[in-house]
């Protein structure tokens, strides 16, 4: 256990201490508090437009989660798995007194609190961006914000261990994340033209607080997607765990 936690700490220093991993989280901040401005200015030009202090956090949330966090798992993904195969520093890793079942635990418990991150970051931007729209106080919608970012967390980290498994087949960061995002719109538009599949399939989930605040849905049906999630994410842990195993590096 002691190894484990501690490959998961140098696995999250590993990330954080490249560059572009840092300015991934400052686009993220720039691009939610340049919304802030943007929507500000269309609400004063145009009456019928407003948003108020729960309406905005959970809108840049839903954009996050559909357009940009997929892009930012699949980059960090790509560097920490393919990257570092490429670069030959995988080997470096595998000759530490640890087995690979807690080197794949520990890049994807990294990836995790990487997501975690960048939505603490979306959050307290969007909470602060409230103030730029001239909008009244939010204390009581505060409690409402945060568990909607938090149990957004869920269908992000699933998408993350899917991205992981893919990761397992390519030498290179490039060629991953060319493929995890070619699969991730793949199966956009397979759920647009086979009925039924959006219902089932974990990428439509991404924005899971929108549908779980929906009135007709049941607590029963949530509690469903949850054990559904937690599934995907359990085969597609094992699946890339074998890969990851087999490999020779």
């Amino acid at each position: 256990m002691n190894s484990l936690k501690a490959n998961i700490i140098n696995e999250i220093q590993k990330l954080f201490l490249k560059k572009k991993i840092t300015v991934f989280l400052a686009i993220t901040a720039i691009i939610c508090f340049l919304s802030a401005f943007f929507i500000s200015s269309i609400q004063a030009k145009l009456v019928f437009v407003a948003l108020d202090s729960l309406s905005f956090p959970l809108m840049t949330l839903s954009i996050f989660t559909n357009v940009f966090l997929p892009l930012f798992i699949f980059m960090v993904v790509s560097e920490l798995f393919s990257g570092e195969v490429g670069d030959r520093s995988l080997k470096l890793v595998l000759i530490r007194p640890i087995n690979r079942l807690k080197i794949f635990t520990s890049k994807n418990a990294a990836i995790a609190v990487y997501i975690i991150i960048n939505l603490l970051v979306v959050l307290i931007v969007s909470m602060i961006s409230i103030m730029f729209l001239h909008q009244g106080p939010m204390i009581q919608s505060i409690s409402q914000i945060i568990f909607a970012y938090f149990i957004d967390i869920i269908p992000a980290v699933v998408l993350s261990i899917f991205a992981a498994f893919i990761a397992q087949f390519f030498k290179s960061s490039s060629g991953a994340l060319i493929t995890c995002v070619l699969s991730f719109i793949g199966i956009k538009i397979l759920s647009l033209f086979i009925k039924g599949l959006n219902n089932i399939i974990f990428t439509s989930y991404l924005n899971w607080y929108s549908i779980w605040s929906v009135g007709n849905t049941s607590f029963l049906r949530n509690i469903n997607t949850l054990f559904m999630m937690l599934s995907y994410a359990a085969i597609f842990f094992t699946m890339g765990y074998y890969v990851f195993d087999k490999k020779e590096v």
